[in-house]
Order: C-alpha cells, then structure tokens, then sequence
C-alpha cells in the first residue's frame, strides 16, 4: 500500500509539472508570436503621420517591432500578436508643432486599429489641433494615456468621463482650455495630471481612487471642494498657479495617506484654524503666495527633517517673509476663523449660537484692533512730536477742514479708497484707510464711472501742467482725484462710428482687465460730442498711478531707483509673463498685438511687475460668425490703443517682444539696432553651446556673483527662442513660464547651497 502511495504521489508530481511546462510555454508561445502585419503596418503608418520621428527610426528595419529592445526613448510591447503598449518620447522643444498638413484625427483614427493597446504614451512629439474623443474612447483596453509636451489645444472631450479602464490620464503641458468633464465615475482613475494648460474654470471633480492629482498653472476658480477632505488615498496634490479662492478646507491636510500638498501662487485667504492637523506622511506644504493671515498651524511652523514647509508671501504673522497684513486683507481691522468643518460643511448649521460666537468674535476683534490701531497712533505721534515738535501728526477732521486743506493732506499720502458707488466721493464718505496702509495691496479702487466735472478738476482742467503725453488722437495726464487719489488719465479719440451706448458692453470687457500684473484701469469717461449727443467723440480711461519707475529704469538709473539683483530680475520677468498669459487667455480671441517694450514695464513699490501698454480690442463678429477684433480708437501714429492689428501671429509678436525684454534683464543694456541684436544672439548661442560660464563675462557687472549659471543659461535660452526668426519657432507663454520657474527654483537652491557653504566656512 505505501509503494502504491508513493507511486501516485511520483505521478501526481509528473503531472503538476507538466501542466506548469505547458502553462511556461504557452505564455511563451504568446508572448513571443510574431506581431501580425496589419498592426505592423499601422505603426509604420503612425511613423509617417508623426513626420518620421528619430524615436521611431528603429520601426523601419525591424523584421518585428515587438523584439525590439525597451529605449527611453521607444517602447513597444506586444501580447498574442498584437500591440498592448506603445511609448514613444519625442523630445520636441515646447511648443514645437508639426507641420501644418498634420491631422490628429488621422493619427488616433490610426491607433484604433491597435484595439489591444492599453498603454499610450506620446510625448513631446509636437502633436496639435484638438482631441478627438469618440476615437480615443473606441480604444476600450486603454489604461494609461499620456500626452505631455504637445501643442494639443481645445476643451477636454467628455467622453473621457465614459473610458471606465482608465487609470493614468496625463495631458499637462498643452494648450487645451475650457472646461474639464466629470471624471469622478472613473472607478480606477488614480493618477489625473492636467497641469499647465488653460483649463478652468470650475474645479475638476475626480473619483475617489485618485493618489496623484496635478491641475497646476490652469485657470481654475472658485473655491476648493470640500469634497478634496474625502480622498483617502491621495497622496500628491497640486494646484499651485491657478484663481482659486476663499479658504482652504483644513482637513485636506490630515489626509491619511497625503506625502505632497502644493497651493501656492492663488488667491486663497483667511486664517488656517490652530486645531489644523498634518497628516504623518505629509513630507512637503506649499502654501506661498496666498492671502493667507493670522497664525501658522502648529504642524506647519518651520522645516524639520520630517517636513518642508513654504509659506512666504502670505500674512502670517508669526513667519518671515511675510507681506504687510494689508495685503491680503486691506482696511480690515480682524480676521473671522473659517467655520468649523465636519459639523455642518459649508452650510454652516452651527445655528444662533455659532453665530451669535461669530458675532462676538468680530466685535472683539473690532475693538482689540481698535485699541492696537491707538497705541500704535500713539507711540507714532509721542515719536514724530520729539523729532519734530512743531508737526502735528494726526490730520484734522475731513469735515472740519477747507477743500484746499484736504486737498493738501490727501497729497501728503492721506488718501482713502473710491467708494463701490458710482456718486463722486465727498469727504464726508472717505475712509480712514490710509495710501499708505494701502500701497502693498493687491486690491485697487473699484471700477466706475466718471464724470467729465471730475476729471477736470483732477487734471486742473486738463492743464499743461498735468500733461505728459500728446498726439492727434491721445492725450496722457497725471490727475488726482477728490479722495487724493492718484491716477493715470488717458483720453483717445474714438472713430466717429461709436455711440456712448455701443460703448456699454466694451467698457464692460474693460472693466474686468484685473489682473496683479497688469496696471489695472479703475474708470472711464465717455466724452460726449459737443454738436452731436448720439455721437461720442473721446473715451477718457482712469488707470492706477504707477510710481516706482519702469524696469528699464531700474536697470540703468542705479543712482536713482534699487538696483535689482538676479533673482529679483527673474521674479520681475516671471510677473511680465503672467501678464501676458492673462491677455493671451481672457478673450477668445485673445488680447495681443500688446506694446512690451520694457519702457512699458513698470514696478510697484513692492517690485510687484505691471504691464502699462496693452491693448484693448473690441470683440465683434462678422456677418459670416466669424470672431475678430476690432478698435475703436481712432489711428494713432505711435499705435497707443490706437488700431489693433490682425490678430494672426499676435501672439508670437508679444512672445518676441518679452524675449528683447529678456535679453535687457540678462545684459542690463538695450540693443540699439538689429545688427547689434544678431550679434548679441550670435555670441549668446555660441556660449550656450560651448560653455554656459561664458555667459558670466555677458552678464550685467551688477548682477555678477548673484546668480546660478544654470539659472541665467536658462533665461538666455528662452530669450533665444522668444526672438527666433520663424514665428512658428516661437515658444508658447506657458512654456515660457515654465522655463523661467524653473530657472527660479535652480536659482532658489544655488541661493541655499552657498548660503549653506558660507556658513559652514564661518563655523570651520
């Protein structure tokens, strides 16, 4: 009986290995069968529509692409005969395009006839026009799809939200725009990499399963959804560059599996609540330039080996680099905690007695700010009367002094914000926040109107005194409002075509050009002619007083402005770009053709960048529906506003303008002619190629020793390609940006490295 035994248990062990051989090399069989010639021939037909790419060189003379050995650059995996993967890097400069006779219809009409394919990877290829989504959605094996580094522009296409396998979907760096579908039906979606386009505005809603969620540098508003708190097992978050606003639902932090969480470079604002919690995982918070004030929570308070935590630019007051409190709240005397969260949502259902708390709450925060306001007026007034006894610090009352008299004070800085109405401001409404409580804000005056009695008296009756700048059709002045005010005033003459109430929507379009980096136009005159009511004959518009000189200035007068070092030079640089891609993104089209000279260029008091000249087109359409721009300014010989070219290119034009700006930055001087600019390209490319230090001896003599190599050699680089003669050459301004907050960050950790080395020499 024990032989019979032990022979079975010899013949069922024969028989388990048999079967295991069989199932090895049947798998191998699969594995290894040749890849059938349709699908051979459909990757060289995507070779052909792609404009033969030196990635996909190796597909010409292989007897079997799926034996191709993995590259970085190439990859192509096969299963029974038939393409499961294919990932090709181009390794295309941003914003490099295919020819014009290219089709992204044909190329993913191709694709499909990969009915296997569930990894797609095309990338840096310089694939344009829009997604087609009805076919990638025939693509039903599809998992990951990665279309990073082209020039792919349009919406996102719905029927993403109906590609239920889908697991990765990576579409960053693009020019896609509009709005981005409902993805939370995506059971398996756990990586959604969209960042770097011109998505927005609404939030994108993502399923549950999501770890990696990247929506940076996009036009995304709004609040953060408090559903963001229910994602369990994110763990990388980033939304920095976009308008979010409002607070920022605290328990996202505490996130159990949460490693990376980055807001910066929004608008988001109030206090974080004490009780914040971090969760143990979370390596790295972002939180820089927001609104944000009050005090850090505890796990957010300096770095640690565990931790890095950013939060310069805000108003915190207990951390350094930090923007006055005015800032990010102007005029406020207290900051009201966010409600709680997890008892209610944003609803609120604390009932009367959460509110009669918040009440409480902002009446004790009234009168401690208050009483803060008056030992600080105290001590001021007990300084300035012993270094000064005959200067009397605090003013008169508004009401009890002459019109001259308040004139006079509101001259000497105590001025108060326009009032929301339209009515003209008397100083019996003006508001004891002062000019100088104000300067750092981001907020300026809101927009009005304006009558031609107001503007009279702000220019003196548009005196000669007042005025800077005169042609036929423009005329530039300072002025100075009743509330003391400071503004710039430009009155064009309008084509005679234009009636005041034509005018309604495009001063409506005008009123909304707010921007941080732009010189914000806070109101607007319609000049009526005198001969003819119907008919307006001038529009006069009221912009923010600028008064800290341009960038030019504050390259070459060194005696007269703050000279500016390299990293502030980037950051400047960096702010123009913002610009520009807010112009470029606002309207459809957008706004271009904008003068950029860096005369243009003007920086606040915080060094804060503004564009000063850009256009202001109006958006008509054709009798066909076609979209264009128009002016309705009459010609003007210097071109100030005065006619808006087609706007075809416009944008490469802006893109070449900022790269001359670039070079300025780089050299501190201006290049006098084209023959000095082909020059200074010649001398700067020869350098990149053969030895970035070379560049140093190019540099201005008062940035040397301030800057990372790599930094500047990346800067040089992008000037390059801003001012190539080939307009299509030119990068896109989101691609410009990246490179320059890439050069930011080099710069960022060459600052930190030598003052590290300085400081270990110190102590050695």
């Amino acid at each position: 009986m024990a032989s019979r035994s032990s022979r079975g248990e010899r013949v069922g062990v024969v028989f388990v290995l048999v079967v295991v051989v069989l199932c090895v090399d049947v798998s191998t069989l699969v594995a290894a069968q040749p890849l059938v010639s349709s699908q051979a021939k459909t990757l060289l037909w995507v070779r052909r529509l792609l404009g033969f790419p030196p990635a996909l060189d190796a597909l010409a003379g292989a007897p079997d692409a799926c034996a191709l050995p993995p590259t970085p650059s190439l990859t192509v995996a096969c299963a029974g005969g038939q393409v499961t993967e294919l990932s090709v890097l181009g390794g295309r400069a941003p914003g490099a395009a295919l020819p014009a006779n290219f089709s992204a219809d044909a190329l993913f009409t191709t694709l499909t006839r990969l009915p296997a394919l569930s990894r797609l990877t095309l990338a840096s290829l310089g694939v344009w026009g829009e997604l087609p989504g009805a076919k990638l959605h025939r693509l039903q094996a599809l998992r990951v799809l990665n279309l990073t580094g082209n020039c792919l522009y349009g919406a996102v296409p719905e029927h993403f939200s109906r590609m239920y396998s889908l697991q990765s979907l990576v579409l960053s760096r693009n020019r896609l725009n509009g709005a981005v579908p409902n993805l939370s039906g995506l059971a398996f979606l756990d990586e959604l990499d969209l960042g770097h386009n011109r998505l927005g505005p609404a939030f994108p809603e993502v399923g549950n399963a999501v770890v990696r969620l990247v929506l940076a540098d996009n036009n995304f508003t709004g609040r953060i959804p408090a559903a963001m708190s229910s994602l369990g097992q994110l763990q990388f978050l980033d939304v920095s560059g976009n308008r979010l606003q409002g607070w920022i639902p605290s328990s996202i932090f505490a996130l159990p599996a949460l490693r990376h969480i980055d807001l910066s470079r929004n608008q988001l604002a109030g206090q974080l609540p004490a009780s914040t919690a971090c969760a143990d995982a979370l390596a790295f918070v972002d939180v820089s330039d927001n609104l944000l004030a009050g005090a850090r929570p505890a796990c957010m308070r300096g770095n640690s080996s565990a931790r890095t935590v950013l939060d310069a630019g805000n108003c915190f007051r207990d951390a350094r680099s930090q923007r006055p409190s005015t800032y990010c709240n102007p005029g406020a005397l207290a900051a009201v905690l966010p409600p709680a969260q997890g008892t209610g949502g944003e609803q609120g259902s604390g009932g009367k007695g959460g509110q009669v708390g918040m009440a409480l709450g902002i009446v004790g925060g009234v009168v401690a700010g208050a009483a803060l306001i008056a030992l600080v007026m105290m001590a001021v007034l007990r300084r300035a009367r012993r270094q000064n006894p005959e200067v009397s610090v605090l003013p008169k009352s508004p009401l009890a002094s002459t019109p001259a008299a308040k004139k006079k004070a509101a001259a000497d800085g105590g001025k108060a914000p326009a009032k929301v109405t339209q009515r003209i401001v008397t100083p019996a409404e003006k508001r004891h926040a002062s000019q100088a409580a104000r300067v750092n804000t981001l907020e300026v005056p809101a927009y009005r109107v304006y009558t031609l009695e107001e503007l009279q008296e702000a220019t003196n009756n548009f005196g000669s005194s007042n005025l800077i700048k005169s042609s036929p059709v423009v005329k530039h002045y300072n002025g100075q409002l009743q509330d003391g005010s400071r503004v710039s005033l430009r009155c064009l003459k309008l084509k005679p075509k234009y009636s005041p109430q034509s005018l309604t929507q495009y001063m409506e379009i005008i009123s909304k050009l707010r921007h941080r980096h732009l010189v914000s136009i806070i109101g607007h005159c319609i000049v009526e002619d005198q001969e003819n009511p119907n008919i307006a004959s001038s529009l006069c518009l009221l912009s923010e007083c600028v008064t800290n000189g341009s960038l030019r200035s504050h390259l070459t007068e060194w005696r007269k402005r703050e000279m500016l070092k390299w990293p502030q030079r980037v950051s400047a640089a960096i702010g123009v770009a913002r610009g520009i891609q807010f112009l470029h993104d606002v309207t459809a089209p957008g706004i271009v053709h904008n003068d950029l000279s860096i005369e243009n260029i003007l920086l606040d008091k915080t060094l804060t960048s503004k564009i000063s000249n850009f256009n202001l087109p109006l958006i008509s359409t054709s009798k066909n529906g076609k979209i264009f721009s128009e002016s309705p300014f009459a010609t003007s010989e210097d071109n100030d506003l005065g006619s808006v070219p087609s706007t075809e290119q416009g944008d490469k034009d802006d893109i070449y303008q900022f790269g001359l700006i670039l070079l300025e930055v780089i050299t501190g001087k201006p290049t006098e002619s084209p023959k000095d600019l082909d020059s200074l390209k010649t001398q700067i490319s020869e350098a990149i190629a053969e030895d970035p230090d070379l560049l140093k001896d190019m540099a201005d003599p008062t940035i040397r020793g301030t800057f990372a190599v790599e930094s500047l050699s990346t800067v040089a680089e992008i000037a390059l390609n801003c001012i190539a003669s080939d307009t299509s050459s030119r990068p896109s301004i989101e691609d410009v940006l990246w490179n320059l907050q890439y050069s930011m960050q080099v710069q960022d950790g060459w600052a930190s490295s030598e003052s590290l080395s300085l400081s270990t020499r110190s102590q050695g």
